[in-house]
């Protein structure tokens, strides 16, 4: 399977959230290595509990650049994110209720994600917020 690697095109013109972003990219390919090794369920466990901790952090960062700077599309873009973190959580749920073949369906929405939020909705912002001195 063909890994999903960063792009310049995936570039949102604020540094700080592009290497977020990166970090998003690392744990889609501790997720292809995982579907490969497929006897290894705490490498799920543990890319469920990365992509938790990686959203709320970058989730607020983001959310608070975009709130003190009155982004007009703020509570679009906040509702986007709230719904990413309960897809993840309901993955981490079905994981601890015994499905342990979640990373074909946790690939297929990261995918998603990435081609729908940061290609569409982090690339909106790009020129806001660098409009207010933030790049």
């Amino acid at each position: 399977m063909k890994t999903f690697d960063w792009e310049e095109s995936y570039d949102v013109k604020v540094e700080r959230f592009n290497e977020q972003h990166k970090h998003l990219f690392e744990i889609v390919k501790d997720l292809y290595i995982a579907m490969e090794n497929k006897d290894d369920r705490l490498a799920l466990a543990q890319i469920i509990n990365n992509l938790i901790r990686y959203s709320k952090e970058h989730f607020t960062e983001e959310e608070l650049a975009l709130l003190n700077t009155q982004y007009q599309n703020y509570e679009k873009h906040r509702k986007q994110h709230k719904l990413f973190i309960e897809k993840i959580e309901q993955f981490a749920a079905d994981y601890n209720s015994g499905q342990h073949l979640l990373h074909f369906d946790i690939l297929l929405f990261l995918k998603n994600w990435v081609l729908q939020h940061i290609l569409v909705a982090d690339k909106a912002f790009g020129d806001h917020l660098n409009s207010k001195g933030i790049f």
